[in-house]
């Protein structure tokens, strides 16, 4: 399983790397990994500057230097979010078949999901009200969509036609929403109580990695590379 990073501890080692220690930038980021790290215990409505700036232990006003409010804070927060995904994206690797690269696509995407659920449920959240928010949301899944897609071309024997590259770019976004979904209820991102977290992750990868295959290659992979989830695939219908 490839191994989540959190936001908060990336935007920690960016400001780690600033030497000086009365850095703007580094301020900066100090504030963010702080807000990201609150996220992950409070709503976005409930993130409070004073706690944001206790926890970097940086004085009231400092956070009001860089950031004209609250609202204007989480904007910055959830766009620099979105670079962080794109910056942690898995690498194409020839060398691993088709349904590993699948699996490893899924295993990113959930782990990074879980580590940071309290940003993104502050984005869908916040979205459902701020069109900047809003925006993040889509430019966040469409950047993951156009990677998703970019790897399966290079694995077609030969270029396909405008039609056939948007029929594969709607099966990405539809395995993808039948993730997204899963993972919803799962921390909670929905109106209701949400699901008990499931006690093995690794399993739910399992299963999403071989429904995101058949939906993108029309077959099963080798019952050998399935692991967990090999007798779904071991299952055979009769044909009425």
């Amino acid at each position: 399983m490839i191994k989540a990073i959190k936001f908060s501890s990336y935007l920690e080692a960016l400001a780690q790397e600033i030497r000086r220690s009365r850095s703007g930038e580094k301020s900066r980021l100090k504030l963010l990994a702080s807000g990201a790290r609150r996220l992950e215990a409070v709503g976005f409505r409930e993130l409070l500057v004073e706690d944001v700036c206790r926890d970097a232990d940086l004085a009231k006003g400092t956070f009001y230097i860089y950031f004209e409010s609250k609202e204007m804070f989480l904007r910055a927060l959830l766009s620099q979010y979105v670079e962080f995904e794109r910056n942690t994206y898995p690498p194409f690797s020839p060398a691993r078949s088709a349904y590993r690269g699948v699996h490893d696509w899924v295993s990113w995407y959930e782990g990074t999901f879980a580590a940071n659920a309290g940003i993104l449920r502050c984005m869908i959240e916040m979205g459902a009200t701020d069109a900047a928010a809003e925006a993040c949301w889509h430019r966040r899944n469409q950047s993951i969509v156009e990677r998703a897609l970019e790897v399966l071309l290079r694995r077609l024997e030969k270029a396909p036609a405008a039609r056939e590259t948007e029929l594969l770019r709607a099966a990405i976004r539809a395995g993808g929403s039948m993730m997204d979904q899963s993972l919803f209820e799962r921390y909670r991102i929905q109106v209701g109580t949400g699901m008990k977290e499931v006690s093995n992750a690794g399993l739910m990868i399992d299963l999403h990695a071989l429904l995101l295959y058949r939906v993108l290659y029309g077959s099963d992979p080798s019952s050998a590379e399935v692991g967990r989830v090999r007798p779904l695939v071991a299952l055979r219908w009769r044909a009425s």
